[in-house]
């Protein structure tokens, strides 16, 4: 029977095998039958995201480098690229610790280790989006937090009040999300921000590589995504994207193709009161149980 103690290093593993059959193209696709309308899988997108995801993993590698995994902490909202960095941070740690024992990091005990996540949020959450942050920190046994203030003010106090010892933040990020084109993979917070090195793995992602990854790796995700919605902020700002708009309701976000990362944002609203929450009928699509490889 496996012990609480390697829960957290188990998840790791169990994401490092994920990647290792996307990469290979070993994948069962099975699952990807009884999503409607119909995901076809390009084998040249495959090559692309499988370049992004080496890429991507060397950067997290990097990081990694040097440093103690207490050092080192996730901004995470439950959002489809949070779990794309997610997935790929637990395989760089299982990468960097597979051939070491459980005390590797000196006195500190990898095989005890909850990673922190950070869930900063200023809006009026959706009660799906909160029910699936808790329910995933559970599943990948992340050690949340969850703070409701600015992301400025939400860092400084987590970092001053909840836990100094964070060096690092690593955050999913992409070039096509707002001041995502002036970052680097690497970066040391600047402007007055509390001190800390953000870490962006996927910021040259693009929103089809996001998708083809989590469809095809059967990674689930917050149901949201099913009704429409293809970016998510808060209740008052937030809508289903108007361009999945059917007779039927809204596509899920995955059918979202042509010009996807400057459409990806259009259901995001300015705050208002008049801000509403559309009824849609949803497509039955995407709300997948994990693969066995990614319990």
């Amino acid at each position: 029977m496996r012990t609480t103690r390697s829960l957290f290093l188990q998840k790791c593993q169990d994401a490092y095998e994920l990647v290792q059959l996307f990469l290979t193209d070993d994948l069962s696709l099975g699952h990807l039958d009884g999503l409607l309308p119909k995901y076809e899988v390009s084998a040249e997108r495959g090559q692309i995201v499988k370049e992004k995801v080496r890429k991507s993993l060397q950067v997290l590698s990097d990081s990694l480098e040097g440093h103690s995994l207490d050092e080192v902490a996730i901004s995470y909202n439950g959002g489809k690229d949070c779990l794309v960095m997610l997935t790929l941070l637990l395989t760089a740690i299982h990468i960097k610790y597979r051939h070491n024992g459980p005390t590797a990091d000196g006195a500190f005990h990898v095989s005890d280790h909850e990673m922190d996540s950070i869930y900063i949020n200023s809006e009026l959450p959706f009660p799906e989006l909160t029910d699936f942050i808790e329910q995933s920190s559970r599943q990948y046994h992340l050690n949340l937090f969850t703070i409701q203030s600015s992301l400025k003010a939400g860092f400084e106090h987590f970092l001053k009040n909840i836990n100094p010892k964070v060096k690092r933040i690593v955050v999913g990020i992409r070039f096509s999300d707002p001041y995502g084109s002036e970052l680097q993979y690497e970066q040391q917070t600047d402007h007055k921000w509390p001190e800390f090195i953000r870490i962006h793995p996927i910021l040259h992602w693009q929103y089809c590589d996001v998708w083809h990854f989590l469809l095809c790796c059967n990674i689930r995700y917050c149901s949201l995504y099913s009704h429409g919605y293809t970016s998510l902020g808060g209740v008052e700002t937030t809508v289903p994207n108007p361009y999945l708009r059917s007779e039927d309701g809204y596509l899920p976000a995955y059918a979202l193709q042509e010009k996807s990362d400057e459409r990806e944002r259009l259901g995001r609203l300015k705050k208002s009161p008049r801000n509403r929450r559309p009824r849609s009928r949803p497509f039955q699509s995407g709300h997948f149980q994990p693969a066995p490889t990614s319990k």
